[in-house]
This record gives C-alpha cells, structure tokens and sequence, in this order.
C-alpha cells in the first residue's frame, strides 16, 4: 500500500471517529507530546439516524433512531415524496440541508444507497436537531 493511501485511510477513520464521539456527547481530549492533555470539544447534541429501504417508489424507514409526533418509533413510515431530499435520492443523489421530519426540525444528511449493478436500494440518513 502507497504511504499516502495508508496515511489518508487511517486519518478518515480517526475523523469518522471523533465525529462519532463528538455527535454522542463524549468528550474529546487531544494529549500532546509532554503528556499534557487539554479538552477539545464536548457536544450534547443527539444525532438521529435512519436506514431506508427503496422499493421502486417509497422510501421506508427499515432502521431507525426516529419517533413520531405521538412518539412511536418511526419503522416502516415513508419519508415524504416532496421533500428535497427524496427528489436528491431518486436521481441517486446526497442531500445536505435542512429536514423537517415528524415536525421537527434537523439539520441532515441523506445519502443513496446501490447495488452492484447501480440500483437505487435504499438510503441513509443523520441529523442533529436544531
């Protein structure tokens, strides 16, 4: 393996790593060569997550973090066909932006999922609320 390859693999896996810990409230500490240790971040906020299955028309929570208004957990529900990120995931696109999902407001993410053979599967989605 290329030095540069190795470097970048490892450098996003420690990225996706404290993102993780930052998104969960963990608190984060960078310890410098003499030993001394000094606090980076600490986040509260909670990241909602979902997976979706496509089935050729909908999109439909499989996996969820996510409960409805009356706060029921949000398998099998449908995410909105007009909404910007369902238009963005059926042209096999992300959509980065603002979510309104069960009537609260997110800052999100979602992101199209295929196959081998390039077809639309499904889809994930994060958000952390505002």
């Amino acid at each position: 393996m290329r030095a540069d390859r190795w470097i970048s693999a490892r450098l996003g896996k420690g990225i996706v790593l404290a993102l993780g810990l930052a998104c969960s409230g963990a608190l984060i500490a960078f310890v410098d060569a003499g030993g001394n240790s000094r606090v980076a971040a600490q986040a509260q906020a909670k990241l909602e997550a979902t997976i979706f299955t496509y089935d050729g028309h909908d999109f439909v929570r499989a996996k969820t973090t996510l409960v409805t208004a009356d706060g029921k957990t949000a398998l099998n529900t449908k995410l909105d066909h007009d909404t910007p990120a369902y238009k963005a995931l059926t042209q096999k696109r992300s959509y980065t932006g603002d979510a309104t999902v069960f009537g609260r407001k997110y800052e999100a993410n979602y992101a199209p999922l295929t196959a081998a053979d390039g077809r639309l599967t499904g889809a994930l989605f994060v958000g952390v609320p505002k």
